[in-house]
């Protein structure tokens, strides 16, 4: 999901949790405070992007026997320590939810169509 506002990981931890489930891995990005930087602009087409992330979410349930993706990334101006990007996989296994996890972080930097610059 393409977002403008920030998001509680509470309460997409509260959404997702099933009683099948015995982990769920989150992934937190946010604006790094590198030398001479006070944040980012994340633009993206919010259609083919939702699209993209839907499709990674489907293929990582498919491949790593996960039962619930969720990934959240903002657009806007976003300052230093502010959220970008929650990446959330709950499974029945950790291990399955952290390979997971793991693979939508990199195929997410590869498939959505973002442009971040910073400022």
């Amino acid at each position: 999901m393409i977002a403008k506002e920030d998001f509680s990981i509470d309460e997409l931890v509260r959404k997702m949790k099933k009683p099948e489930m015995g982990a769920i891995v989150t992934f937190l990005g946010f604006v790094r405070a590198d030398e001479g930087v006070k944040g980012m602009t994340v633009e993206a087409d919010e259609g083919i992007t939702e699209k993209a992330l839907k499709s990674m979410e489907r293929e990582a349930r498919e491949k790593f026997n996960v039962e619930a993706v969720e990934i959240v990334h903002r657009v806007g101006s976003l300052k230093v320590g502010e959220n970008i990007l929650v990446i959330l996989v709950g499974a029945k296994h950790r291990k399955d939810a952290f390979r997971a996890c793991e693979f939508l972080i990199d195929e997410l930097n590869v498939r959505a169509p973002l442009r971040k610059e910073d400022f």
